[in-house]
C-alpha cells in the first residue's frame, strides 16, 4: 500500500486542480475574455518572462514598412522609362499610334522594347521610314499593356 501514496497524492493534485477550476470558471473566464480584449485592442501582457502582444505591433509596423518600401520600388520601376518612350508604348497600346517618322531615336526605343518583351515586332529594320500607321508593324505584347496599365494606375 506504501508503493500507492505517490498514486494517491498525484491524483488528489490533479482532483484539487480540476475542482479549484470548477470553482473559479466564472472568475477564469472573465479573466480570459479581459485578456483576449487587451490583446485585441493591441496591449501587451506579460506573465512571467513572456510577453504576448507585442508581436500584434511589430508585424504592424513592418507591414507598414513594407507598405512604403513596395511604393518606392514601384516608382521607381514605373520611372525607369522616359516620358517619350513611354508615350510610345502608350500609343502602341492604343491600337492606332498614327504617324510616324522612323528616327535614330524611336529606332532605339523600338530595340529597347522589343528586347524587354513590352512589344513584338518581325523586323524593325524592315519598318518603312514612315508611315500612317506604326501600330501596323509594331505590337504591343500584353507584358507591355500591363505596363502601361500599371503606369496608368499609378499616376492617377
Amino acid at each position: 500500500m506504501k508503493e500507492f501514496v505517490p498514486l494517491f497524492q498525484s491524483m488528489l493534485w490533479v482532483a484539487l486542480i480540476i475542482a479549484m477550476v470548477i470553482y473559479f470558471r466564472q472568475e477564469l473566464d472573465l479573466i480570459k475574455r479581459i485578456l483576449s480584449k487587451r490583446l485585441e485592442s493591441g496591449s501587451s501582457v506579460k506573465i512571467g518572462p513572456v510577453e504576448i502582444g507585442e508581436l500584434k505591433k511589430e508585424v504592424e509596423i513592418v507591414r507598414k514598412n513594407l507598405e512604403v518600401t513596395n511604393e518606392r520600388i514601384s516608382n521607381l520601376f514605373l520611372t525607369t522609362m522616359s516620358p517619350a518612350m513611354y508615350e510610345n508604348l502608350k500609343k502602341l497600346s492604343s491600337g492606332t499610334f498614327g504617324h510616324y517618322k522612323i528616327n535614330k531615336g524611336l529606332k532605339r526605343e523600338l530595340y529597347h522594347l522589343r528586347d524587354i518583351g513590352y512589344v513584338k515586332v518581325k523586323s524593325i529594320t524592315a519598318i518603312p521610314a514612315e508611315g500612317a500607321d506604326l501600330s501596323r508593324f509594331v505590337e504591343i505584347t500584353p507584358t507591355g499593356k500591363q505596363f502601361v496599365e500599371f503606369r496608368e494606375n499609378i499616376e492617377n
